[in-house]
């Protein structure tokens, strides 16, 4: 029988091919985490989310530590120890860089301002987040400071988040904010 932290793997890996298959990830693109008891299961660095396999997810204690030596988990560890030590109700991650959202972290443009609906009822607000490095410990503050009260958010030049109450959640909050940025992007040039 499978442990629930195996259950939860296997969801980790459904949701790197799911991204993987719908482009929203390339290489060794992005991150996924779910906090489990004790601690956190996060994707290990270095690996692609699209043929991720069980010992590429590492359990992490509840200050990012390892509990015996092995690959090195995700350069956004500290991003995902954030947001769960900031955000309570927060229990899924996803890190990708989806084409159309990632686009819209580029360009002087807000997301919010696309009069769909579904991106309302789903996603609520969307903060486009200020551009700190990847990895660092700035980044991991401004974007848990603005996914306080967010489901979804762009990280200026870095490319977008969500999170959930449990992965599957998280997973389709991000398929909504690319879904959003794809028809935003057509409508705006859709001739008229």
């Amino acid at each position: 029988m499978q442990t629930d932290i195996g259950i939860q793997k296997d969801m980790i890996i459904d949701i790197g091919r799911r991204l993987w298959q719908r482009g929203m990830v390339a290489a060794n693109d992005g991150n996924i985490s779910c906090r489990i008891e004790a601690g956190f299961l996060i994707t290990r660095s270095g690996v692609s989310k699209g043929f991720l396999a069980q010992d590429d997810i590492l359990f992490l204690d509840l200050e990012g530590r390892a509990k015996e030596h092995g690959p090195k988990p995700s350069v956004e560890t500290g991003l995902h120890l954030r947001i769960y030590e900031t955000c309570p109700q927060v229990a899924a991650i996803v890190h990708a860089h989806p084409p159309y959202a990632t686009a819209f972290s580029l360009i002087d443009a807000d997301i919010n301002d696309c009069p769909l609906e579904e991106l309302r009822i789903q996603l609520g607000s969307v903060p486009c987040i200020a551009y700190a490095q990847a990895g660092s410990e700035e980044l991991a503050e401004v974007v848990a400071l603005q996914m306080r009260h967010a489901r979804a958010g762009l990280m200026r030049r870095h490319g977008a988040i969500a999170v959930g109450c449990n992965l599957i959640e998280a997973l389709y909050r991000m398929e909504a904010l690319e879904q959003a940025a794809k028809i935003a992007f057509i409508a705006k040039n859709f001739p008229q």
